[in-house]
């Protein structure tokens, strides 16, 4: 009740806005009321009662797979509501902003809650523009995302992420230049503290790495052809305080990382093709597997050192038709482990930070076929999702495991979506 009488007031501040507004701000509403009904039979992270299914998570117990069940949901979750905001003119510059909500908050603990999906303003000139708020992280790759049925969009082979950032785009021809400073908010590196004691907010190792993640990235446009290519630079800090034999001390080691990524797509009448690959080290805040261990430890001074896990995933994604479209999704991931040796302190295990860090391969294959008007949309998925799960001893000189297991999610989903 409660929620719903906060959305209310934040409805009526716009309409309100709109009525007395006397500078030329218009506002455009817009969104969507989507049912998704869904049934699995390997259970996964469980982000949104699964709705955003990324991997089967393997969990033995006894020699029994405790994931490895039948299981269904229909939810509602997935609605969203927006609002385009047209600005008088600033510096020149065309103004417009966006503000934009669903109902995925927090996909663990609250996967009801209304939250923010993004939230910016954009100045635009001639040959440039200047974003400055929350919105798709540069990796995604501007509008090349893939065509799915499920909530994942290709998550975890491809980039989800949405951040607050400032962006600085350059057109130049056919070729734009973007330069990007991007802080952390739902899409985080793990910080230590908070897995040991929960101490702190979940993008702190981002905040305490104080120099925001530096993103540069180019996409080439030429009628049907579209060419990508980024490069980035994250910095944290994954702990605040350590604790030695002879005391505890302020924290002072960081970790950097780079990654790079790709992507090329073709559209042309009915036909879309979409290729992506991503490459990196620590790379779990683009929600793609990756992390990091703990590689030395002084036990007098508490000290740390850290090495990062480097990952890698691809993905091609081809969709055919208008009015009845058929598609195919198709993924591949690798880890390839550390870059150092990870610490071995005797007793059989690392110390290791992210997700899915002991998988070792995966794939997803996903055909579906939808329905499209011009306000609504039906489609009817199957995604089959398999990882290769690091078993046994782990090799500390790698991060890595030498026996795997697989385990198998099959996926049915349909949903419903009525546009307005």
């Amino acid at each position: 009740m409660k929620k719903a009488f906060i959305f209310s007031i934040i409805f009526l501040s716009f309409i309100v806005a709109k009525g007395e507004s006397d500078d030329n701000t218009t506002l455009d509403f817009y969104g969507f009321v989507r049912v998704d009904a869904y049934m699995d039979t390997y259970k996964g992270v469980d982000a949104g009662h699964d709705i955003f299914y990324l991997l089967p998570v393997y969990n033995a117990t006894n020699g029994v797979e405790v994931n490895k069940q039948l299981s269904s949901n229909i939810t509602a979750m997935a609605s969203r509501l927006g609002v385009r905001i047209n600005f008088p003119d600033v510096l020149k510059a065309k103004a417009t902003g966006l503000l934009e909500f669903d109902f995925a908050g927090n996909l663990k603990a609250d996967p009801t809650l209304f939250r923010i999906r993004q939230a910016y303003s954009l100045m635009t000139w001639e040959k440039a523009s200047l974003l400055i708020g929350h919105t798709w992280h540069p990796f995604a790759g501007n509008s090349t995302l893939p065509t799915v049925a499920g909530l994942n969009t290709g998550a975890p082979f491809t980039c989800f992420n949405r951040s607050p950032m400032i962006r600085y785009n350059k057109k130049m021809g056919d070729l734009t230049i973007s330069a990007s400073a991007v802080s952390q908010m739902q899409y985080n590196s793990p910080a230590i503290d908070v897995a040991d004691f929960g101490i702190v907010t979940a993008n702190q190792a981002k905040r305490n790495g104080v120099i925001p993640e530096l993103v540069l990235t180019a996409e080439w446009n030429k009628k049907s052809m579209t060419i990508g290519a980024g490069a980035e630079y994250n910095r944290i800090k994954p702990r605040m305080m350590i604790t030695g034999t002879e005391g505890s001390s302020v924290a002072s080691e960081y970790l950097g990382s780079t990654a790079g990524m790709a992507y090329a797509r073709y559209r042309k009448d009915k036909l879309t093709v979409l290729a992506k690959a991503f490459y990196g080290d620590n790379i779990s805040f683009l929600t793609l597997p990756g992390g990091y261990g703990l590689a030395t430890y002084d036990a007098a001074t508490g000290k740390e050192t850290y090495t990062s896990y480097t990952t890698f995933t691809s993905a091609l994604n081809i969709v055919y038709g208008q009015k009845w479209q058929f598609g195919l999704f198709a993924g591949y991931g690798k880890n390839f482990g550390t870059r150092d040796p990870l610490y071995d302190a005797g007793t059989g295990k690392a110390k290791t930070y992210g997700s899915f860090l002991n998988m070792q391969t995966m794939y997803r294959v996903a055909p579906h076929i939808s329905f499209n008007l011009t306000k609504f949309r039906v489609v009817a998925e199957l995604e089959r999702s398999s990882a290769n799960y690091g078993t046994g001893t782990i090799n500390f000189s790698d991060g890595l495991f030498s026996t795997t297991h697989t385990a198998t999610n099959n996926r049915v989903i349909v949903t419903m979506t009525q546009f307005f």
